[in-house]
């Protein structure tokens, strides 16, 4: 048997480890970052809160609406993945994310702050179905334990990069400048 292109087996097998490898990469860094960007507004709560005048109240709604809308599209997420592109809806998840984040910091009030939670929560969901389908479809399956790591290790870890970030950013430049950051940064990715 002779692969398309004329390698061989082993070059085939070396050639879905390095991408496995480099997706595993990837997702691990989607993930860190969804959990630095969902954290964001954690760190910038007492400042904006004040300047936004924000009651406990009505931080309290904008900080859940994120988890009110996040947990039920992730199931709606998943079923797009199983039915189109997983690499586009990764795309498009990632892109809305980022921009509501990074337009948190522009947030001129409740109405704009909830508004643009919900549309974090819209864009994260595609991250663990999108995440599951690609490692299942490019990881080989000695491999796919070391993918799933790589993608808890992003939801550890960016809770508390972003927070150690996040703080740095607060003290010197104040909390619109934490989203800025975040967002541009996750648009970079």
């Amino acid at each position: 048997y002779a692969p398309l292109g004329g390698g061989s087996m082993a070059t085939i097998a070396q050639s879905r480890r390095t991408i496995g490898a480099a997706l595993i990469l990837l997702l691990g860094a989607a993930v860190f970052l969804n959990y630095v960007d969902r954290g964001a507004i954690g760190i910038a709560a007492p400042k904006m809160k004040d300047e936004l005048g924000l009651s406990e109240e009505a931080y309290g709604l904008a900080f859940s609406a994120f988890f009110w809308i996040y947990a039920p599209v992730q199931l709606f997420a998943g079923w797009l993945c199983d039915r189109f592109s997983v690499y586009r809806l990764m795309v498009l998840g990632i892109l809305l994310w980022a921009a509501s984040t990074l337009l948190m910091g522009f947030a001129g009030g409740f109405a704009s702050l909830l508004v643009l939670r919900v549309m974090l929560g819209v864009g994260e969901s595609i991250s663990f179905p999108g995440s599951s389908k690609i490692i299942a479809r490019h990881v080989p399956a000695e491999d796919r334990g070391v993918a799933n790591a790589a993608v808890a290790m992003g939801i550890a870890l960016g809770p508390a990069a972003g927070t150690l970030a996040g703080g740095l950013i607060l003290s010197s430049f104040g909390w619109r400048w934490i989203f800025i950051v975040f967002g541009i940064v996750t648009l970079m990715w």
